[in-house]
C-alpha cells in the first residue's frame, strides 16, 4: 500500500498527534516538515520541528515493512538533519506497523525510539476514547477484509463527527477513504460509498434527507443508465440502494451471477421505492 504521502499529510495537518499517539511530552507547537537528504538521495517520512528553539527535533519514519537496514536509515538521516540545524537536539523515531518489523539492531536501538503502531492506537484509545486517530489507521491494521468492510462506516463517522476543525477533518476522510480504496481495490467508487453509508446522519428520518436522497440516486441511476453503465456498477448502485432502504444487502457474489438485464429490472424495482419528493 501507499502510505508514505498519506503519513506525510495527518501529521503535517495535526504534528501534535505525533506526541498524543507516542504519549510523549509536547514541546508546544510544530511543525512536520518533509525534508530531502541529497546525500542519500531520499526523502525523510517528517521532520518535526518544535517552534520553541531550545526543544528537541524529532526524525520520524513510519516503517510498513521488514527492513533490515531501517535503524542504519534513520540514524544517518539524523546525522544529516543535524547539519541543517547545528546546536538543535535531535532524537529518532521509527513507528512499525507490526513488532515483526522490526530488526532491533544495536546499537541503534539506544539511539532511535521504536514504536509500535497497534500498541499506540491501543493505549491512544485507553487515554482518549473515539480519537479520530484511532478510526484513521484501521485500513493499514485490519487484515480481514470482511471485518474491515463491516466496520468502515462506523470508523468513517468516528473521524466526521469529531472536534476537528473542517479543514484537517476533509484532510483525513480523504486519507481514510484513500487507504480503504487500496485495500479494497476490486471495488468501484459506488460500492466505496455503499459501505461508507451506514454510519451517516439518518437523514432519511427528514423531508429534506429524503428528497436529495431520492434526487440524488436517481441521477446518477438515470446518467449511468443512458451510458451504459458496466455490471460493477450496477451491482453498487443496487447495493447502495438496498442500504438507503434499509433493505437486506445482496452479496456482490449473487448479484455477479445475475446478468446485466436482471440486475438493471432489479435496479428499476428499488428505484421505483424510493422516496418521492413531489417534482
Amino acid at each position: 500500500m501507499e502510505t508514505d504521502k498519506q503519513f506525510y499529510s495527518i501529521f503535517e495537518t495535526e504534528p501534535q498527534w505525533i506526541f498524543e499517539l507516542t504519549d510523549l511530552d509536547s514541546p508546544g507547537p510544530c511543525k512536520f516538515h518533509s525534508m530531502v537528504c541529497k546525500a542519500i538521495e531520499r526523502r525523510l517520512d517528517g521532520l518535526l520541528i518544535p517552534a520553541a528553539p531550545d526543544a528537541t527535533l524529532w526524525v520520524v519514519e513510519l516503517q510498513m515493512y521488514s527492513d533490515q537496514d531501517i535503524y542504519n536509515r534513520t540514524v544517518v538521516e539524523m546525522a544529516l538533519v543535524q547539519k541543517e540545524y547545528p546546536g538543535r537536539r535531535l532524537a529518532g523515531m521509527i513507528i512499525f506497523l507490526s513488532p515483526d518489523h522490526d530488526p532491533k539492531t544495536e546499537p541503534w536501538t539506544r539511539v532511535v525510539h521504536a514504536f509500535y503502531l497497534p500498541k499506540l492506537l491501543e493505549d491512544l484509545e485507553r487515554r482518549v476514547p473515539r480519537h479520530p486517530l484511532v478510526a484513521l489507521f484501521q485500513p493499514l491494521l485490519l487484515d480481514d477484509l470482511a471485518l474491515l468492510e463491516q466496520r468502515a462506516a462506523a470508523y468513517y463517522n468516528q473521524i466526521r463527527t469529531s472536534s476537528l476543525a473542517e479543514t484537517s477533518k476533509t484532510k483525513m476522510l480523504d486519507v481514510f477513504v484513500n487507504w480503504l480504496e487500496q485495500r479494497f481495490k476490486d471495488r468501484g467508487k459506488t460500492e466505496i460509498e455503499t459501505m461508507l453509508i451506514g454510519e451517516l446522519p439518518d437523514l432519511r428520518e427528514t423531508q429534506s434527507g429524503k428528497d436529495l436522497i431520492a434526487i440524488g440516486v436517481r441521477q446518477g441511476i438515470d446518467i449511468g443508465i443512458e451510458k451504459g453503465i458496466e455490471k460493477g456498477e450496477l451491482i453498487g448502485q443496487i447495493r447502495l440502494i438496498e442500504k438507503l432502504l434499509r433493505l437486506p444487502i445482496s452479496t456482490r457474489q449473487e448479484l455477479e451471477a445475475k446478468n446485466d438485464q436482471d440486475l438493471r429490472t432489479m435496479l428499476d424495482s428499488l428505484q421505483a421505492r424510493l422516496p418521492q419528493t413531489g417534482m
